[in-house]
């Protein structure tokens, strides 16, 4: 069937090619719910009688498209820890959209212990303090904020940095489960290369598109992007103490780059939590963006993606625990 070897095709592309070639690059970040399309238009034809051996095909087309293409993470049992944990909520502001009082009702609501926000600004700075937060530790490094009720030992950023600034923040905290090295990233989106930052039609945007790829633009965007991805990895593996990174990876499910370099670490939504977990556009989501990652030593409680706000990303929750003995 047609249709199935598309789909096979497609999870070729993003396992084997990835980001290396520009049209896998856009299939990455467009919707792809549309492919379940030519499934559902074929299932009442196979439904008749004399063709139902046509819904084995169908069946695995649509497991094919769910899992692997959707990237759905079915229920699972977590027994996880009764010991201690810590609740860490990561958000991009988009340049803190939500304002000084709704962000500072965010956090009421959440009641984390390490707030790490990225693509903030000074506002977010002046909601984390006064009435409420007066035991917590704020800091702010470029397009970064950490804000903690335990002690920060240090705090730096690093990578190859864009127009935004450097691509990573890396802060040492002692914490209940012990002293943890946290990395609030945020490398440059894809969207300058698929062409959704430029304001034009969609007509001279593909025409713009097909240029870039022409004259080596795009490869050199996507170069760049690797390359920032690549630094936050190598910050990551100096690390001293367990590993959490968070924050808006612009890497989406099938993501090559996701694999080769953050692909030792545990995804905290895949561990605790079930469903598609998309994050970004937070009007009508169809990309999970937003992540928790976790090194050895450490284990997912639950994780969840939180309502709609102001931002075009959606803000995720951890609770974070050392995993079960035994």
């Amino acid at each position: 069937m047609l249709w199935l070897a598309l789909l096979g095709a497609l999870f070729a592309l993003f396992a084997l090619v990835g980001e290396s070639w520009w049209p896998v690059v856009v299939m990455l970040y467009l919707p792809r719910h549309p492919w379940i399309l030519p499934g559902l238009v074929l299932l009442p034809f196979a439904l008749r009688p004399g063709r139902r051996a046509l819904l084995w095909p169908l069946a695995l087309g649509a497991l094919l498209w769910l899992f692997p293409i959707m990237g759905f993470a079915p229920p699972r049992l977590n027994a996880g820890s009764a010991g201690p944990a810590i609740r860490v909520l990561s958000y991009n502001t988009t340049q803190m959209l939500d304002g000084v009082e709704n962000l500072r009702e965010l956090v009421a609501q959440t009641n984390p212990d390490l707030v790490l926000l990225q693509w903030t600004s000074h506002l977010a700075s002046e909601a984390l303090s006064g009435p409420g937060f007066e035991d917590w530790q704020v800091q702010r490094a470029g397009q970064f904020l950490v804000a903690t009720r335990f002690p920060i030992r240090s705090l730096e950023t690093g990578g190859v940095p864009s127009a935004a600034g450097p691509p990573c923040m890396h802060v040492v905290l002692d914490t209940p489960l012990g002293t943890l090295d946290i990395y609030a990233i945020r490398p440059q989106s894809a969207r300058f290369e698929i062409g959704a930052a430029r304001r034009r039609g969609l007509r001279q945007r593909l025409r713009e598109l097909i240029e870039d790829a022409r004259s080596g633009r795009l490869a050199q965007l996507t170069a760049f992007r690797e390359a920032q991805v690549k630094s936050i990895a190598a910050m990551v593996a100096k690390a001293q103490h367990p590993v959490v990174l968070t924050g808006d990876t612009n890497l989406p499910e099938g993501s090559l780059f996701l694999r080769r370099y953050f692909g030792m670490l545990k995804d905290a939504f895949l561990e605790s939590s079930w469903g598609f977990g998309f994050t970004h556009p937070a009007k009508l989501p169809w990309l999970r963006l937003d992540r928790v990652l976790l090194g050895p030593g450490l284990s997912a409680r639950s994780f969840e993606v939180l309502p709609r706000r102001a931002s075009a990303h959606r803000p995720v929750l951890a609770e974070i625990t050392r995993p079960p003995s035994g």
